[in-house]
């Protein structure tokens, strides 16, 4: 009776801890829900406009460094990146990965070609993935990189109505053409542009641009062209953004000679 009683309470034990286990797995999915879901577009600001005022420089040297660099030079410049990271506000960590490897993919695209770019570009994005584990980052996520063929599949199909409104204008004539001075429907295409995930807005604008031909004509695709470029400039301007990826000014950056003055008598 003793045996069976003792039985009993073991089962018991295990039965509540295998509850409570499984209580706190789902209580973990459900607050990581709650934190991605909560106002995503006020969260998304927020980061863009935090990660103008911090430095990623180590982080993009570190996923530029060759396999060949020797190991004590790609653990220290690891933990430099890691540094940079920790700087970072906790919910902004995976936009700042994305927008590390962002920039980095592209000087990749303009030095690689072929089947071994490719093949560059997807080592690129693993390791880029790995920094949140490597810098014990505390998300609540996995932070995954999309690839350019990704953003081009989420991207078919979305309109991006603001954006050809403004082009429309731009590629008309008379009347039509002297609105477009407004710089509301400018702002407004370029608000449209930032709602894009970081790694996806070059692929963005060149959906703009394919939309905008199919719907004026092959024939305009010269301006057409011109008017995506000067918005990508404009883009640059407002949100400190080149060719689609945010950079920001490095403190190593020296400022160049300052112009002689005169003393004065």
């Amino acid at each position: 009776m003793a045996k069976l009683t003792l039985l009993a309470l073991t089962i018991a034990t295990l039965l509540a801890l295998a509850s409570a286990h499984k209580t706190i797995i789902t209580t973990t999915i459900e607050d990581d829900d709650t934190f991605d879901t909560a106002n995503p577009s006020s969260k998304k600001q927020f980061c863009m406009q935090h990660l103008q005022s911090q430095q990623l420089r180590q982080c993009q040297n570190y996923l530029q460094q060759p396999d060949q660099t020797p190991f004590e030079h790609q653990q220290q410049t690891l933990q430099q990146c890691c540094q940079q990271l920790q700087n970072v506000d906790q919910q902004c960590h995976c936009k700042a990965i994305k927008q590390v490897f962002s920039e980095v993919h592209k000087q990749v695209q303009q030095q690689q070609q072929g089947p071994f770019g490719s093949m560059q570009i997807q080592k690129l994005k693993q390791k880029a993935e790995n920094l949140q584990n490597q810098c014990n980052l505390q998300t609540r996520k996995q932070c995954r990189i999309k690839t350019m063929m990704q953003c081009q599949q989420q991207l078919q199909g979305r309109e991006f109505n603001r954006c050809q409104r403004y082009v429309e204008k731009q590629t008309g004539s008379g009347y039509l053409r002297s609105v477009v001075s407004n710089p509301e429907d400018r702002e407004q295409c370029c608000q449209e542009l930032r709602n894009v995930e970081v790694e996806c807005q070059c692929e963005a604008m060149k959906e703009v641009m394919r939309q905008g031909m199919q719907k004026e004509g092959m024939q305009e695709m010269g301006m057409i062209r011109r008017v995506v470029e000067d918005l990508k400039n404009q883009f640059v301007k407002d949100t400190h953004i080149r060719d689609g990826h945010p950079v920001r000014p490095e403190p190593d950056e020296k400022p160049g000679p300052a112009s002689p003055t005169k003393a004065r008598s």
